[in-house]
């Protein structure tokens, strides 16, 4: 099958659909597909870090699978940056790709988000299945989406996927129609998932945090809950993507923590393996959270937010423990638990091995595979692709309830 995987984020400014997208073209590949990846794609000059705020784009190689849509812009975005194309040339090469490639099936990664899966959704020839990464609860940003024509573009969707419950109940709140979940996947390691931390009592607990400094990630929440942890408890934390520069105006005091800025794949899953645990404090606007299984995929368990986006991925008390959002002192006293049992840390390790499985990229793919297959099989939408959407949009109970203030920092109780 010949797949076109289309993305509107910058692929040198990569996040976590840019990362889904990589891991999916190379299992499709090695299960037998051609496969062609469709990007922005920004160079470091001064033009583009002017654009993106003075941030560089990452030094990555162009693949020969990947076609290049020129450059992007850094616009904020559910409480980060989302760089997207944001010139005509995105459009007119996609446009020029969509009619030469020959594609058997279109695959969209956010349908919605302009411009070039906006684009796509009405100039494809061929079947379209559109996968949903996001959870947001915003009803102005897509109310003014669907007033542009979102659901009407995407009745000509033939299967319509989220990557959690969460992402779910986001395109049916505000766009209608049917979805099926397929989950994010993960990239075991080769020798499979290595056994778990063995700490001894009198070790330190070893935290890790993987994300950026954008607020709600909660890594000041965390610093707060560290900073009244180690004051009972032995522990080290380590943040990966974080650069020193960056943590210093959070920290009041640096002991104990080490920021590692961006790293390697490799480094981060290093990082991941020689923790006893993960931490995801965020505060909200998360739909699925690959780090989590990226841990997993390390035998770390986790402690993460209780929040719709991590209560999918997170068996409490099995592969990890979830927390009160925006709770400082319910997240230290969490963390103190396990620096003060370490046969707890390494049990949740062996469950958190046993979860990556699920999730390992060969059964994702295959699941992605077969949406193909259904939508291949699809009858093509009438009237030039438009339509109504046979299950209507409509108001849905929100799957977190509103936030509660945040407790003080102080002693963690014993």
């Amino acid at each position: 099958m010949r797949v076109a995987l289309v993305s509107p984020y910058s692929w040198t400014y990569p996040g976590g659909v840019t990362r889904h997208i990589e891991a999916l073209a190379h299992e499709l590949a090695a299960q037998g597909h051609q496969v062609r990846v469709l990007a922005p794609f920004d160079p470091d000059t001064r033009r583009t870090r002017f654009l993106h705020r003075g941030v560089p784009p990452q030094q990555r190689p162009l693949p020969e699978w990947l076609v290049p849509l020129g450059g992007t812009i850094g616009w904020p975005s559910n409480g980060a940056i989302s760089n997207l194309s944001g010139t005509a040339y995105g459009v007119t090469r996609l446009r020029r790709e969509l009619e030469s490639g020959d594609y058997d099936v279109v695959h969209l990664q956010e349908p919605v988000v302009p411009a070039i899966c906006w684009d796509a959704l009405m100039v494809a020839r061929a079947p379209l299945v559109g996968t949903f990464h996001t959870y947001g609860t915003n009803a102005v940003t897509h109310g003014i989406a669907a007033a542009m024509g979102s659901r009407r573009r995407m009745s000509r969707l033939a299967v319509r996927v989220a990557v959690s419950d969460a992402a779910e109940w986001t395109g049916r709140r505000f766009y209608g129609g049917t979805y099926r979940v397929i989950p994010n996947g993960v990239t075991l390691p080769e020798g499979g998932v290595p056994a778990p931390r063995e700490r001894q009592a009198g070790e330190p607990l070893r935290i890790v945090f993987v994300g950026q400094s954008v607020a709600r990630k909660g890594l000041p929440l965390l610093l707060r809950a560290f900073e009244a942890l180690r004051t009972r408890a032995d522990a080290r934390l380590t943040i990966v993507g974080v650069s020193p520069e960056e943590l210093e105006p959070l920290l009041l005091d640096p002991e104990g923590v080490t920021a590692l800025g961006r790293v390697s794949d490799a480094a981060k899953h290093e990082a991941l393996a020689a923790a006893d645990v993960l931490c995801a404090p965020s505060l909200g606007g998360e739909s699925f959270g690959m780090v989590l299984t990226e841990a997993f995929a390390a035998g770390t368990p986790v402690v993460a937010s209780d929040i719709a986006g991590y209560r999918g991925v997170v068996t409490h008390g099995g592969d990890g423990l979830l927390v009160r959002p925006g709770d400082a002192k319910a997240l230290g006293e969490t963390l103190l638990g396990l620096a003060a049992d370490p046969a707890r840390t390494m049990e949740m390790g062996a469950r958190a091995a046993e979860t990556a499985e699920r999730y390992a990229w060969p059964h994702v793919a295959a699941e992605i595979a077969g949406a193909y297959e259904d939508a291949l099989a699809a009858p093509a939408p009438s009237r030039h692709g438009l339509g109504r959407t046979a299950e209507p949009a409509r108001r849905l109970t929100p799957l977190d309830p509103p936030p509660k203030p945040a407790a003080r920092v102080g002693r963690i109780a014993r």
